[in-house]
C-alpha cells in the first residue's frame, strides 16, 4: 500500500449543487454542512468520495454572520454511528460568502476542537474540512493530533469536469506553444495535472495514447495484459517486426513511443488483465478513465469502476459489418460518455443475457462452448473486423470529447453534452442523444470507493483474479 497523500476529493456535479444551497442562503452569512465520503487508497495518493451532504438544521446554529459561524456540535451525533457502520469519513464544509478559500485561525481552531474525535469512531478513516466561495474552494485533512496537511485537488464530476481549487499555472514546453494557443494557459495547466487512465492498447488505445501525449496531458495509465503480435501489428501505431520478435507488451510500445517525444508526460504501465485488483486501484487513482476495449464485459466493469470511485468514463468503440462474400454492409464509430453511475446496460446498448455470456467465455471458455453448441447462450463474437483510419476517427472523436468537458470550447448556443455520439461512415450520417437516467444496479454504490471485495465483486479478489 502507498503512502497516504496526496489527497483529492471528488463529487458529483449533483452534490456540488447541493452543497452549495446548504452554505449559501440568501442572508449572505457563514453556512455549515456535512459531507460522507468513501475513501480510495491508491497508488498515487488517496482520495475522499462524496455520497452524502447533511446540513446543518436552523436549530442548530447559534450565531452566524459574514464572517463567522458558530453551532452546537450535538448536531454531528446522528451522524457519528454511521461512521463507524458504513466506514465513512467525515468532511465538515462551511462558506465564506465574499471571503476567500483559505482557512482562517478561527477555523483552525475550530478544526482541532472537533475532526480529530472523529478518528475515535473511525479510525482507519480520513476526516477533513472544506471551506468554499462562490466560485473555488480549498480543503484539508485534519489528523488525529491536530495537524493539517492539504487536499491539492477537488473534483467536481458532472457532464463537465470542473477542479475547484486555484491551479497553477505552469511553464509550457516551447513545443507545446500552440496547444496553449488554442485552448489557454487554465486548460493546459488542467492538462498538465491530468492523470488518464487508457484500456487497452491496441487500436484506438494506442492512437488515444499518442494524441493525449500530445495534447499536453501529465499522466498516463495504460493497461493492456497483450503482447504485440503480427495479427495486430498493423492496427498498435509504433509496433514493428521486431517488437513481435521479441513478444514485446502492447503498453510498453506505447510507453517506449512516449517517452520518444520528450514532452513530459509520464506513462504507467499495466501489462495485467482488467480483473486484477492492482488495475482496479490504479485506475481508481486516475482522473479520467477512457476505454477503448473490445467486449461488453469490459465495458460494464468499467462502469461499475467509474460508479464506486466517482470517475468519469469515455468509451469509443468501431464496427464494421460485411457480408460472408466480403462486402462491407456498414461502417460505424460510437463515443459514449458514462457519468458515475450511468452504464451500457441502463442505456440499452446491450443487454443482460450478451454480457452474461461474454463473462462465460472468459471465465470457464470450455462450458461457454458447449452451452453454445446447444443454444443455450448467445453473443459472443470474436476476430472482428479492424481498419486503421476508422480506429483513427473513434479515437480522435474521444480525444476531443475529453476536451470539451475540460475546456468547453463549443460554441455557447450549440452546447449540449451528448451522452453518445454516433457516426454512421456508409449512410452519411451522425447522431446523438441525451441521457440523465442512472443504471438502477450502480446507482446504490456511487461512491462507495474501497470495499472487500474490489467493486463488491468475487471475482476480483486477490485469490481469484486473472492474470
Amino acid at each position: 500500500m502507498t503512502s497516504e497523500g496526496p489527497f483529492r476529493i471528488r463529487m458529483q456535479a449533483s452534490t456540488l449543487e447541493r452543497l452549495r444551497d446548504c452554505l449559501f442562503p440568501e442572508d449572505n452569512a457563514e453556512a455549515l454542512a456535512f459531507v460522507l465520503c468513501g475513501m480510495a487508497r491508491t497508488p498515487f495518493g488517496t482520495d475522499l468520495l462524496a455520497q452524502e451532504v447533511i446540513p446543518l438544521v436552523g436549530s442548530a446554529y447559534r450565531s452566524r454572520s459574514g464572517q463567522h459561524v458558530s453551532w452546537a456540535t450535538e448536531a454531528l451525533l446522528p451522524l457519528l454511528g454511521r461512521m463507524a457502520e458504513e466506514q465513512l469519513c467525515l468532511v465538515k464544509c462551511h462558506s465564506h460568502p465574499g471571503g476567500e478559500a483559505a482557512f482562517s485561525e478561527l477555523d483552525d481552531n475550530s478544526d482541532r476542537s472537533l475532526l480529530p474525535h472523529c478518528y475515535g469512531w473511525y479510525p482507519e478513516g480520513l476526516h477533513g474540512s472544506l471551506v468554499f466561495t462562490e466560485t473555488r474552494a480549498a480543503a484539508r485533512i485534519v489528523r488525529p493530533d491536530g495537524t493539517f496537511e492539504s487536499i491539492e485537488d477537488i473534483w467536481s464530476i458532472g457532464d463537465s469536469w470542473k477542479n475547484l481549487t486555484e491551479q497553477r499555472v505552469v511553464s509550457a514546453d516551447p513545443a507545446q506553444q500552440r496547444l496553449r494557443q488554442a485552448f489557454g494557459d487554465g486548460t493546459y495547466a488542467a492538462l498538465k495535472k491530468l492523470r488518464v487512465g487508457v484500456v487497452g492498447a491496441s487500436g484506438a488505445g494506442s492512437l488515444v495514447i499518442e494524441a493525449l501525449a500530445r495534447t499536453g496531458v501529465g499522466e498516463l495509465v495504460v493497461v493492456d495484459p497483450e503482447a504485440a503480435e503480427d495479427v495486430n501489428r498493423n492496427r498498435v501505431i509504433h509496433s514493428t517486426p521486431a517488437h513481435v520478435q521479441a513478444k514485446t507488451p502492447k503498453v510498453d510500445i506505447a510507453a517506449e513511443s512516449v517517452a520518444k517525444m520528450e514532452l513530459g508526460t509520464v506513462v504507467t504501465t499495466l501489462k495485467k488483465s482488467l480483473h486484477d485488483p492492482e488495475v482496479i486501484s490504479a485506475l481508481a487513482g486516475c482522473d479520467v478513465v477512457l476505454g477503448c476495449v473490445d467486449n461488453r464485459e469490459a465495458r460494464q466493469l468499467l462502469c461499475r469502476l467509474s460508479a464506486f470511485y466517482l470517475l468519469p468514463y469515455l468509451d469509443t468503440g468501431v464496427a464494421i459489418h460485411a457480408a460472408e462474400s466480403g462486402e462491407v454492409q456498414s461502417v460505424n464509430v460510437a463515443v459514449n460518455y458514462f457519468r458515475p453511475g450511468q452504464s451500457f446496460l441502463s442505456r440499452g446498448i446491450f443487454d443482460g443475457e450478451a454480457l452474461r455470456a461474454e463473462a462465460l467465455a472468459r471465465s470457464d471458455p470450455e462450458h461457454h462452448a458447449e452451452l453454445a453448441n446447444a443454444r443455450y447462450v448467445h453473443g459472443v463474437r470474436v476476430d472482428r473486423p479492424a481498419v486503421m483510419p476508422l480506429n483513427m476517427i473513434a479515437a480522435g472523436w474521444m480525444v476531443m470529447e475529453l476536451l470539451e468537458r475540460l475546456h468547453a470550447y463549443r460554441d455557447p448556443e450549440l452546447r449540449h453534452y451528448l451522452a453518445e455520439i454516433f457516426l454512421s461512415l456508409d449512410m452519411g450520417f451522425a447522431r446523438g442523444r441525451e441521457d440523465d437516467a442512472l443504471c438502477p444496479a450502480l446507482e446504490p454504490v456511487i461512491g462507495k470507493g474501497d470495499v472487500s471485495p474490489p467493486l463488491g465483486m468475487p471475482a476480483l479478489s486477490l485469490s481469484e483474479a486473472v492474470a
